[in-house]
């Protein structure tokens, strides 16, 4: 299923036992445009929490009518996690911690955007893992996590030095993959239609001047599929929104 991260974003945690708390960001890795955590606000229920992290391994169902999604661990659990300051990074050596905690098998391990495995769910088995098979020295320590909030609004800088900027992310929530990124052109095209590309079309991240590098044209831009976000899983507009971005490639 897809979904905007618009609507994910104030979506709740349910744990098998009750509530937990409301989603507020997603940290993504920007190596393969994969969600890796869900940071959740649980100030309510635990007040000297900040935040803590979800990760997509845990999760059984998202009930999008409801903004609800379903994960198979318990309050309890949650609140004894690791927990990390509302302004720090998350680092290799807190990911580690936080995996060893809930028994996961390590994502960073193995060719794949979760290590040995296409969905993040096998990860809950650990017991079919080998955590130090094909670990690079690069994964041991970093793991390029980004936060989508602080990226949304991005300028994109296209090759004719045309701009849009980043207005939403469209994600698998079987895979947690990234697979489009809205840009919106009210600036710079005819009637601001917003339009989706791939994170293929992307070159580089520039936080010092909070822009987005990509290596489409105006014209290239132009004929992306427009956004509709009311047929995200329209076979029919999938198909089309497939075809229109394969002959941009």
């Amino acid at each position: 299923m897809l979904v905007n991260l618009e609507a994910l974003n104030g979506s709740t945690i349910h744990a098998v036992d009750g509530e937990v708390g409301q989603v507020t960001d997603v940290y993504f890795d920007d190596r393969h445009w994969t969600i890796r955590f869900m940071v959740v606000d649980i100030q309510p229920w635990v007040p000297l929490s900040e935040k803590t992290l979800i990760s997509p391994i845990s999760l059984l169902e998202y009930d999008i009518e409801a903004q609800q999604l379903n994960v198979s661990i318990t309050k309890d659990k949650v609140k004894n996690s690791p927990q990390i300051d509302e302004h720090e990074t998350v680092s290799r050596e807190f990911e580690k911690s936080y995996f060893d905690y809930y028994s996961y098998g390590y994502y960073w391990v193995g060719p794949g955007a979760w290590g040995e495995y296409a969905y993040p769910m096998a990860l809950v088995n650990p017991n079919t893992l080998s955590k130090d098979s094909s670990e690079s020295e690069d994964s041991k320590t970093s793991n390029h996590l980004r936060s989508t909030n602080e990226i949304t609004h991005y300028g994109i800088d296209a090759l004719d030095g045309k701009k849009g900027y980043i207005k939403d992310f469209i994600c698998d929530t079987d895979s947690w993959s990234l697979l489009y990124i809205v840009v919106d052109t009210r600036d710079w095209l005819p009637g601001g239609k917003k339009v989706l590309i791939s994170p293929k079309h992307l070159d580089k991240l520039n936080w010092q001047e909070k822009s987005v590098t990509c290596h489409l044209s105006f014209e290239q831009i132009q004929a992306c599929p427009e956004y509709n976000e009311d047929k995200l899983n329209d076979v029919e507009y999938l198909a089309e929104v497939k075809n229109k971005l394969m002959f941009n490639k």
